[in-house]
């Protein structure tokens, strides 16, 4: 089954490099385009891609995300951009984007994070995840709900909503009594068990319950 790829970048260089990686015999299973601003809905339209690498540059909530994938309803979109901040992660993920990944990132990660949401799962880091829940004013709803759905354990939910309540690793290690390898175990079991479920889009998914950027 071929993954038909669609590059939207101003960045001429950044294109190529990514359509000469995408035409490559390690990636026998894409097929890939490449749409200038002026011809992306034309090719969206036409081309009906699985996955569109667009490269956004500006504030966060300016990202097209969410009008674009009007024209491809089943499109996932994986967004190029120069920093990822936890406040970006939020907005991505509200919008409808499935990931996100820095330009100068390798070529071959780019594949593999296109296999990856192509497959039905999110392509955003751990810790980038982790801090935009961290900032949420409160997902106490939100864990009990991951609880009664079998997605979390009674204690990882206990840990989410003290991760939404900003306590630290060691403050949630002592609130518990457990150590601090503990609450990192658990987290990473979070982590993996929210990103394959699809939950982090749940549980970021309402603008109304964050907070604006989170202090520098």
């Amino acid at each position: 089954m071929q993954i038909k790829v669609l590059i939207a970048s101003p960045d001429t260089a950044v294109s190529e490099t990514l359509l000469r990686w995408f035409s490559s015999p390690a990636c026998a299973d894409f097929t890939c385009d490449v749409a200038q601003p002026w011809s992306l809905l034309r090719k969206l339209v036409t081309l009906q891609p699985d996955v569109l690498l667009l490269e956004h540059s500006g504030p966060p909530e300016d990202a097209p995300v969410r009008s674009l994938r009007r024209h491809a309803t089943a499109m996932r979109i994986l967004v190029m951009c120069e920093a990822n901040t936890e406040q970006m992660t939020i907005n991505f993920i509200q919008q409808g984007a499935s990931g996100c990944l820095l330009k100068s990132s390798a070529a071959s990660l780019w594949a593999k994070a296109v296999r990856t949401v192509h497959s039905g799962e999110t392509w955003f880091g751990r810790t980038a995840l982790l801090e935009a829940l961290r900032s949420q004013i409160t997902i106490a709803p939100a864990a009990e709900q991951a609880i009664e759905e079998g997605v979390l354990t009674r204690r990882e939910g206990e840990i989410l909503h003290l991760l939404g309540a900003a306590l630290t690793n060691k403050e949630i290690a002592r609130r518990l009594a457990i150590s601090d390898k503990t609450v990192k175990t658990h987290l990473h079991h979070i982590y993996v068990k929210l990103n394959r479920s699809g939950r982090y889009k749940a549980l970021l998914a309402q603008p109304s319950g964050l907070p604006g950027p989170a202090p520098q």
